[in-house]
């Protein structure tokens, strides 16, 4: 059984190809046991030959399908110059047949296309709300340290992360020591860990040499129990009291994964000390946070190197959601819109970018670019057509309106649109963008 998922993991089509040589050949191996002068049963009163062909097609399409028809042809054909199969070729029977399997295999691709793009959509909905939910507990804690230690600690966690960002666009999106160890810093002072490493995952194997540490560290064990549960559950573990059996033992006191919103483990960050008033829920639930925030910073710089290296200044969950959609367009047919509104200077200025960013839907993206002659408000509106263009467009329109007197086509503001294709991102990007409106 191990083996035949290793096969099917290594070579999926040539699974495909094996399945449907069995189950197209089933058939007529039963129906030649059962009635030697028709195993085809051409001439019963149920054509049985294509439950194969049927289950064929409507589990993976027109292409095996066909293949299996074809199967049942030379198996025909075999047969009859073997004298197992006699009288002329059937070909009404084998015509029906093939028309069976085409319509049933034309069924079977638009509703796996179909189950693909809404698979997609609530996959992207999910990790878009993970992020939203860690960007506000991160914003939410970070006002909250401000106002209590605004004096003695006058670094607040926006800005730590903001270094954070800047360091992985130099790093080119990967888990490096002076990102481990800049990270690890960020950790130390905001969840007071005293003894504390990091480790990266590389294959799917834990390297056992670690990447940063504060304090004396913490040595990689690869079999402790607390480890091991982080890794599999991809939740950070601890200990408590009940929470390890009798003769279970754990080297750490936590044991966290750094993993992001699309399941991909980065490394885990062991803590073999820190103080006992610290180890509760508030200061666990800010670790998780924190190392989920990074992860997928990391995994959002790593997919869009391409375009960040044009646009330095492309904020890296704008990039990587931008390369997503544009992969979307080109597999699936998923439409989404790309949309610049140019600002030009003045009195207003900062008040008119303060509406335009609360006007932003749940799973759109912004941008903004500060350029020479004014402000740049890009937005990406996933899975987003004309029709929600126009409805968005119109929001703000009555918006500005009722605030400012203005609108989209007016002189202090212009607006230009792009419904993504399946070119390369930056080139679509620069199509749209411009140093001047």
């Amino acid at each position: 059984m191990s083996g035949l998922s290793g096969i099917s993991i290594r070579f999926p089509r040539l699974v495909v190809w094996l399945e449907t040589l069995g189950v197209t050949l089933v058939i007529p191996a039963i129906g030649a046991l059962l009635n030697r002068d028709d195993p085809f049963f051409v001439h019963a009163e149920f054509p049985w030959v294509w439950f194969g062909p049927l289950l064929v097609a409507l589990r993976y399409g027109i292409a095996p399908a066909l293949g299996s028809v074809a199967l049942l042809a030379l198996a025909w054909m075999g047969g009859s110059l073997s004298g197992l199969s006699n009288g002329t070729f059937p070909l009404h029977f084998m015509l029906g047949g093939a028309l069976l399997a085409l319509i049933s295999g034309q069924f079977s691709s638009i509703w796996t296309t179909r189950l693909r793009r809404s698979d997609q959509l609530s996959r992207h909905a999910s990790e878009r709300f993970q992020q939203l939910s860690r960007a506000y507990f991160m914003v939410r804690h970070s006002h909250d340290r401000l106002e209590q230690s605004l004096i003695s600690r006058p670094v607040t966690l926006r800005q730590a992360m903001m270094e954070l960002q800047r360091l992985l666009v130099e790093k080119g999106g990967t888990v490096s020591p002076e990102l481990a160890g800049e990270l690890m810093v960020i950790l130390a002072h905001y969840c007071s860990l005293s003894s504390a490493a990091m480790y990266a995952v590389q294959h799917g194997k834990l390297d056992t040499v670690p990447l940063a540490q504060c304090g004396q560290g913490a040595p990689c064990k690869p079999d402790d129990l607390l480890l091991r549960s982080a890794i599999e559950s991809g939740t950070t573990a601890y200990q408590a009291v009940n929470r390890l059996g009798d003769g279970q033992h754990s080297c750490y006191l936590v044991a966290a994964p750094l993993l992001t919103s699309s399941g991909k483990l980065l490394g885990v960050l062991l803590v073999s000390d820190m103080p006992f008033m610290s180890l509760h829920r508030e200061t666990l639930q800010i670790l998780g946070v924190l190392l989920a925030y990074a992860s997928d910073h990391v995994e959002a710089v790593s997919i869009a190197r391409t375009l960040i290296i044009v646009y330095p200044d492309c904020p890296a969950i704008f990039g990587a959601e931008l390369v997503k959609m544009v992969r979307l367009r080109r597999d699936l047919d998923v439409i989404s819109t790309l949309v610049v509104i140019n600002l030009k200077p003045g009195p207003r200025l900062e008040e008119i970018c303060q509406v335009l960013e609360r006007q932003q839907r749940g799973l759109d993206h912004v941008w903004k670019r500060t350029l020479g002659w004014g402000v740049q408000f890009v937005t990406l509106m996933p899975f987003s057509g004309p029709t929600s263009l126009e409805g968005y467009q119109s929001r703000l329109n009555e918006v500005l309106n009722k605030q400012f007197q203005i609108r989209l086509d007016s002189v202090e503001l212009s607006t230009r649109s792009l419904v993504l294709s399946s070119e390369e991102p930056h080139q679509q990007l620069a199509n749209l963008l411009a140093e001047q409106p």
